[in-house]
């Protein structure tokens, strides 16, 4: 009984230190060691292979830092060494299903940029204009009936959030009311509608009561000005002191120019874009050419996405119209003068109003969108 109760002792001793080396072998292959010359492309690869034998996930760098990992690894935990290497470099660590994954952080980018040595000042601008957020400005160019548009009683002082009021008090309004029916984009208030502004565009075009001249759209980086034209220039011919005939170019038609800039105010983007508008056309003769311009210039500030209107451009168009007995009116003058007994011109004249709805959103920096693209590809790979 003695002998029995040495011997499952002695079991118990050799089995616990059994289990307390597999314990300690596996803690010590946990631990990797690393010189500071390492580049994080092999600092990662040495590094999946503790992350997929413990946690059964892959490690991926996806952050533009391509440079050694700049801290000495010894003896470390390997999820200790991964976060310490994340944390000297500035690398975000980012955890998901069946991965890990280094990213950059907008620090990292703007610093990676600001150490570049030895640029030129060209290629400084670059970088600058890379990381500068941007501005994409989309516009609709709309000529309308402005008889038409009283009739609807549309006041465009009441613009907000991309909503105009529209009198229902005025007989205009059931035109309006069933379109906005079908479309779900009028909600009803006492006395008046609140229209979504595009909503109301295509209305006034399904009316045939306006025109869309253009819908332009431009990306403008923060700071400098964009430009949008729809027209023709047209030429008018000079003589110089010597003279020779020159060509001096004037531009015609919907011309728009924007200086957005965005400003940081607590933490929110806000866009303070400078705005100019002409609508001009021009009527060349041997003697002169004139210019006829119509122009609104104004400063104004904006949120992130916001729509905004720009009205009052006024035109008026005289358009001859022949009235009287069918076929009869239309005669030759030369057949008996009939056309004259049977038909008379009459001078309609329409006034039409230039809308121009403008949107502003605020875009990543080319660089972000860059790194946002390779990040998106990564995952549809894996």
């Amino acid at each position: 009984m003695h002998k029995l109760i040495t011997t499952l002792v002695c079991l118990s001793l050799f089995a616990g230190g059994w289990l307390f080396a597999q314990n300690n072998l596996q803690y010590e292959t946990e631990k990797v060691s690393m010189s500071e010359q390492t580049h994080i492309n092999n600092a990662v690869r040495i590094l999946e292979h503790f992350s997929l034998e413990e946690d059964g996930k892959k490690l991926i760098n996806l952050s533009s830092y391509n440079s050694s990992i700049n801290i000495p690894i010894k003896e470390m935990q390997w999820r200790k060494a991964l976060e310490l290497i994340a944390l000297q470099n500035k690398l975000l660590l980012e955890e998901g299903v069946g991965y890990l994954a280094l990213k950059d952080t907008d620090e990292s980018i703007v610093e990676a940029a600001q150490e570049m040595e030895d640029l030129d000042p060209e290629t400084k601008q670059l970088v600058e204009e890379a990381l500068t957020k941007q501005v994409r400005i989309k516009a609709v160019a709309m000529l309308a009936d402005r008889s038409y548009l009283k009739n609807l009683g549309i006041d465009w002082s009441s613009v907000f959030n991309g909503r105009v009021s529209v009198n229902a008090g005025f007989a205009g309004a059931s035109q309006l009311t069933s379109p906005l029916t079908l479309s779900g984009s009028g909600t009803a208030d006492v006395g008046n509608y609140s229209v979504d502004i595009n909503t109301l565009i295509r209305t006034i075009e399904l009316n045939q009561k306006g025109s869309i001249l253009a819908e332009p759209s431009i990306l403008v980086s923060s700071g400098k000005t964009g430009r949008i034209q729809v027209g023709q220039d047209i030429s008018i011919k000079t003589a110089d002191e010597a003279g020779n005939t020159l060509d001096t170019f004037f531009s015609t038609g919907i011309i728009m120019d924007v200086s957005p800039v965005v400003v940081d105010v607590n933490g929110e983007d806000l866009i303070m874009m400078k705005l100019s508008i002409e609508r001009s056309s021009g009527q060349p003769s041997e003697v002169s050419t004139v210019i006829t311009k119509s122009t609104s210039a104004t400063e104004l500030i904006m949120y992130d996405n916001e729509e905004t209107v720009i009205a009052g451009l006024f035109d008026t168009d005289e358009i001859t119209v022949r009235s009287g007995i069918p076929i009869l009116k239309d005669l030759p003058w030369w057949v008996f003068g009939i056309r004259y007994l049977t038909g008379y011109n009459s001078v309609e004249r329409k006034e039409r109003e230039l809308i121009i709805t403008i949107n502003a959103e605020i875009v990543d920096s080319a660089l972000e969108r860059l790194l946002q693209s390779r990040n998106t590809k990564t995952e549809e790979k894996r």
